[in-house]
């Protein structure tokens, strides 16, 4: 848990100042704040365009009686994929596009599908329904 915590709070940072610095010197610091506030704005669009999709996928989910699991997953990693694009940098932006993308999305949830599955075989997480 230290690596990761180490990796995500001090090196990814550097890396992402690194790049954005190459990235001014090469094509100068106008091109590069434009492309970071592009890419925020065209990913905060296609965020909202496969979010009421996903709205929508689980609406009709739920009109069918079936319990709407990928419409969630799909909602849940775009809720992710947003911080990503709204933060300043081209790695960043990377990851945030890349959980754009449907299949990348997919693969990333039936991961976590069967990260879940396994920690409640193993015992270390439960899941309760209440019912009103």
């Amino acid at each position: 848990m230290f690596f990761i915590l180490l990796i995500v709070f001090v090196l990814a940072p550097i890396a992402e100042i690194y790049v954005l610095l190459a990235a001014g010197s090469a094509f100068g610091v106008l091109p590069v704040v434009g492309a970071c506030l592009a890419t925020a704005l065209i990913g905060g669009w296609i965020i909202r365009a496969q979010g009421l999709a996903a709205l929508e996928k689980a609406r009709l989910d739920l009109g069918a009686g079936r319990p709407p699991v990928a419409a969630a997953l799909d909602g849940a990693l775009l809720v992710v994929a947003a911080p990503f694009l709204m933060t300043p940098g081209f790695l960043t932006d990377a990851l945030g596009f890349a959980l754009l993308v449907p299949p990348v999305r997919r693969l990333i949830a039936r991961a976590a599908l069967r990260e879940i599955k396994r920690r409640i075989d193993r015992g270390d997480a439960t899941i309760t329904i209440h019912r009103p």
